[in-house]
């Protein structure tokens, strides 16, 4: 049996970009969700807590949190007494949210300089100025989370980045895989991108109803007394572009010269409409078989 091709197609530039496009998404997904566990939620966190020294009201998981406005209106001090007394002040964080927190955070960090010099705007009752202060310093968004982030939600991250790892490995595997394949025509038979040789006198049948909309034909054939399917698949092998010659339809074309066995194909609504009008109507609206 020949096995020079007469044509092949390698896989096309329409899968390589996909190809690069699915790997580099799947990447960028694996890498947020790492650093989200790693350190995106619990630069959060810190945001959140401080955010609390701020708040008019705490709620939920910040009780534990002092206003920074309330201990000023319960007290009568100076500019310099006030200094002297916020500059000794640590930013509370129960143990039991310790780790949630970043993982070079100092549990000894005292209150930001932003409230140690804000003794104007606490006076006027406008803490929120030195919050606005404060987040823009240190890059936040001024109105914070809503919530601490807990161990669950952090390990979640770690889960999810995990499973898009283990994604873009088996993409990494089709995709390499792949591009190593081809479709081959010779004169006696079709190669299939796994490797697989069908002769032509072996083709029972061609389904090409999704060729002219996918690009993807089965052909039917006979291996060893049982049928068996090998696809061709226009698309990630060939394509159709008129400038680089449609290797795809030409390779398709050249199979079914060589094809003797049953096709199927598409019946079009115009074909439909004369055959209704010719003959009693088909059971089977959506396609027909012809012998070629």
């Amino acid at each position: 049996m020949s096995t020079t091709s007469v044509i092949e197609c390698k896989p096309s530039k329409w899968f390589k970009i996909r190809a690069v496009l699915i790997l580099l998404m799947l990447a960028f997904f694996c890498a947020w969700f790492l650093k989200d566990g790693y350190s995106g939620y619990r630069e959060k966190n810190l945001h959140f807590v401080s955010k609390q020294l701020f708040n008019e009201k705490t709620g939920g998981q910040a009780d534990y949190v002092v206003n920074v406005q309330d201990v000023f209106n319960e007290g009568s001090y100076t500019e310099e007494s006030w200094k002297d007394f916020a500059s000794k002040q640590i930013l509370s964080t129960p143990a039991e949210e310790r780790g949630l927190m970043p993982r070079d955070y100092d549990f000894s960090s005292y209150w930001p300089e932003e409230i140690v010099n804000g003794y104007e705007s606490l006076k006027a009752d406008k803490a929120h100025e030195i919050w606005r202060e404060y987040s823009g310093r240190m890059k936040w968004d001024i109105d914070g989370p809503e919530k601490l982030y807990d161990e669950g939600k952090i390990r979640e991250q770690f889960i999810t980045a995990g499973v898009c790892g283990i994604l873009l490995l088996i993409a990494a595997f089709i995709c390499v895989r792949t591009m190593s394949r081809s479709m081959i025509v010779t004169e006696n038979s079709y190669i299939a991108p796994g490797g697989k040789e069908v002769p032509y006198t072996a083709m029972k049948k061609i389904d090409m109803r999704k060729w002219d909309n996918k690009g993807i034909a089965v052909i039917s054939y006979d291996d060893e007394g049982s049928t068996k399917k090998a696809k061709v698949d226009g698309m990630v092998y060939g394509q159709f572009k008129p400038e680089n010659g449609a290797p795809a339809d030409k390779l398709f074309a050249y199979i079914k010269e060589n094809f003797k066995g049953e096709l199927i194909e598409y019946v079009s609504d115009d074909d439909e409409d004369d055959n209704e009008q010719a003959t009693e109507p088909s059971s089977d609206n959506d396609s027909k078989e012809t012998k070629s």
